[in-house]
């Protein structure tokens, strides 16, 4: 799709959303929120969020990114970004160390971040990995799985039938148009700084020119990183369950219903009481492109009554009570609810984006933070009340 034109080209500073081919300029002030909701309703591809970037200049190369190997049960570690917003936004992973080899939950982004992982992981043991489990499709989560074949040859993939697909549909069929985004965009932003203005007429001064930089450099990285990746899709997959079985370690590996994605996988470690979500379940705010928000509340639900005492989310801090699943599906029982109301009325796509706010819920989950109001504007509510008012509305689903 190549380059998406601002929402409001007035709206400064810019943030960028970059998934797949697309790229967006994210609101400032002025920013038309329809043409945004229009626009995020676009993106079908991996999620490879290029957040604040312009706003903040909060970007690292996967080299310079802050995390830490926390100890979660013995034998089970955590790998977490330190902060879960910073660009390139990636996903955490979880190491399960057997008495003679080891399971991972997601293997990363950037092939560089998936090497990085691994070196921690062999800090930990020698044994070899047996297999990776994806979550689900979007690219932070799985780019990485060919490093780990590179190191260990018999590894291999397990997803939930339709991860695997929208793995193959959405990431591995799309990365061409992804690069040839980034190429497009750093054609766009040295124009701008050739110019001295972007394409709205609006002068680029030096704090701009400076964040602006720090955009090309990204994605220059962006390209190397992702013409550097093999495709290395699931070789097995299940549809409701699997469990695996370890020396005494058990594993269990469900799909719990629609959700974030059609096909999020939870792990579910029993003795050690720890459940890995993926992008099921986030923290500072969750992620709600392309997802099924009727549903994903029951399948919180079901979550929430398993047996846990540590859920480990895709991205952010473990959460070691319920307290913030809990808020999470109270979100989403007021985004359905409040949609839903809309339709009922009679209310246009327009008419339910203007009314549709969740400014309460806004203010929970960001705490006054912009940097987190920011991500609820457009992580959740932007591509959420478009879609769940098209689900409302019984329209076919076009993710």
């Amino acid at each position: 799709m190549g380059i998406t034109a601002a929402a409001d080209p007035s709206c400064y500073p810019f943030i960028l959303l970059a998934c797949g081919s697309t790229f967006f300029c994210l609101p400032g002030k002025n920013t038309n929120y329809l043409a945004l909701n229009t626009m995020v309703m676009r993106m079908k591809t991996g999620l490879i969020f290029i957040f604040f970037l312009l706003l903040s200049g909060q970007v690292a190369s996967a080299s310079e990114k802050k995390y830490e190997v926390k100890k979660l049960a013995e034998g089970v570690y955590g790998f977490i970004w330190t902060d879960a917003l910073q660009d390139p936004i990636e996903g955490n992973a979880l190491f399960i160390i057997n008495a003679d080899d080891v399971v991972v939950v997601d293997a990363g982004l950037f092939p560089s971040s998936t090497r990085m992982m691994i070196r921690e992981l062999k800090k930990l043991t020698a044994n070899p990995v047996r297999y990776v489990i994806n979550t689900h499709f979007h690219d932070d989560h799985n780019n990485g799985n060919f490093v780990y074949r590179e190191n260990w040859p018999a590894v291999a993939f397990i997803a939930h039938e339709n991860t695997r697909r929208d793995i193959i549909d959405k990431v591995i069929n799309s990365r061409d148009k992804d690069i040839q985004g980034f190429r497009d965009a750093i054609t766009m932003y040295e124009r701008w700084l050739k110019n001295g203005k972007d394409d709205s007429g609006k002068t680029i001064d030096e704090a701009r020119k400076k964040r602006i930089q720090d955009a090309i450099a990204l994605y220059e990285t962006c390209i190397t990183e992702y013409k550097s990746v093999k495709n290395a899709p699931p070789d097995i997959t299940f549809s409701d369950s699997l469990v695996l079985y370890s020396g005494n370690r058990k594993i269990v590996v469900s799909w719990l219903g629609l959700g974030n994605t059609r096909g999020d996988a939870v792990i579910f470690l029993p003795q050690e009481k720890i459940a890995a979500t993926g992008d099921l379940f986030v923290y500072p705010v969750p992620f709600a492109f392309g997802s099924y928000y009727n549903e994903w509340r029951t399948t919180l639900t079901r979550l929430d009554s398993l047996p846990a005492t540590v859920l480990f989310p895709g991205h952010g801090p473990p959460q070691y009570n319920r307290d913030y699943i809990r808020q999470v599906k109270a979100l989403l029982d007021a985004l359905v609810t409040e949609v839903n109301n809309a339709v009922a009325a009679g209310k246009t796509l327009e008419e339910t984006l203007e009314l549709v706010k969740l400014q309460e819920w806004k203010t929970k989950f960001a705490q006054n933070d912009p940097k987190k109001e920011r991500a609820f504007d457009q992580f959740f509510l932007a591509p959420a009340v478009e879609r769940a008012w098209h689900q409302a509305k019984g329209d076919p689903d076009t993710e």
